[in-house]
């Protein structure tokens, strides 16, 4: 066993740092087993959250001392994290549908088309939201494109997915629109959280954790040629040898050459499930650990308690008439 302190889980760069050999040796293991190459920091911080919620036991304590299993481990590896895990190509369908309507609600709010519209100050400060908002949408809804892909492959089930674009907010707006009952699809880009939630008046919460790119655009950019047609228009129309060199640097970097080599991944891990009724909302104003502050009155579920089984998933297309 390894032994744990309150202070590494508390510093998720710690925690890493102290357990560097052992996250490396589970990257060998989930390459060598499942061929899944998991970068050290997405192992690092998906594990130290199951440390942080204890799931499967995997932290146990010895009169004042705490100790990772390693065995449990290895259990929730093979048991959850791995039937769980959605990777997709940045080819995949689904992300080119959901990149098409990041882009368009993202006009739309800077056009006053929806109704929560930014204010424009200016073309900088425009140009800046519109990156920003267009990020927070793709994150946004990644988790329900890999929840879809998730119940679709595995058991081949029927989900269809909001696209529709409003000028008005439902306050309940059912995440996959042929569910029986409301479902709320939360996707959060922190690895390392314990805490599945969803808003009062919804029946189900889903937890879903990304690990993307951190500039979308440009990604998609560089991958599908984007920078090749504007390397080659300021080729044609720049003569200054200085910024003919800028150019010449510039192509190095972005790797040109392989220009419509498709090989990002956009990776979600599902940690689960809930169902609203069995819980109690967390109010406001309450202080949790690894999360601090209840802002607004929500349901707040660990992680440890989340339902992740095939069973499970096969009781939650069933109870919402998905299959």
């Amino acid at each position: 066993m390894i032994l744990l302190t309150k202070t590494e889980l508390n510093n998720p760069t710690l925690f890493k740092k102290k357990k560097e050999d052992y996250i490396k040796s589970l990257q060998e293991i989930v390459q060598k087993e499942y061929n899944i190459n998991f970068e050290f920091d997405e192992l690092g911080d998906l594990l130290i959250s199951v440390c942080r919620a204890n799931v499967f036991d995997v932290v146990r304590k010895y009169r004042r001392k705490m100790l990772l299993n390693e065995k449990n481990v290895l259990r929730w590896l093979k048991e959850k994290l791995i039937p769980n895990t959605v990777i997709m190509s940045i080819d995949d369908e689904d992300i080119i549908k959901l990149l098409l309507f990041s882009l368009e609600i993202t006009y739309q709010m800077l056009e006053g088309g929806t109704k929560a519209t930014m204010t424009q100050k200016g073309f900088r400060e425009r140009r800046r939201s519109f990156e920003a908002i267009l990020v927070d949408q793709f994150a946004g809804k990644f988790g329900e494109v890999v929840l879809k892909k998730f119940l679709e492959k595995q058991f081949s089930a029927k989900i269809e997915l909001d696209w529709e674009i409003s000028r008005s907010i439902d306050q309940f707006r059912n995440d996959i629109v042929n569910a029986k009952n409301k479902i709320s699809i939360k996707t959060s880009p922190s690895l390392a959280g314990i805490w599945a939630e969803a808003d009062i008046g919804y029946d189900y919460g889903v937890y879903v954790k990304s690990s993307m790119p951190k500039h979308i655009i440009l990604q998609f950019f560089i991958e599908v040629c984007g920078f090749s047609r504007l390397i080659e228009f300021a080729e044609a129309r720049i003569s200054d040898n200085k910024f003919k060199d800028y150019l010449e640097k510039i192509k190095g970097r972005i790797e040109i050459s392989k220009c419509g080599d498709l090989k990002t991944k956009f990776k979600g891990f599902i940690e689960g499930y809930f169902k609203t009724a069995e819980f109690k909302p967390i109010r406001k104003g309450r202080e949790l650990p690894y999360l601090g502050e209840v802002r607004e009155s929500r349901y707040l579920v660990p992680i440890s308690k989340l339902r992740y089984t095939k069973n499970d998933w096969e009781d939650f297309l069933v109870e919402n008439t998905l299959i």
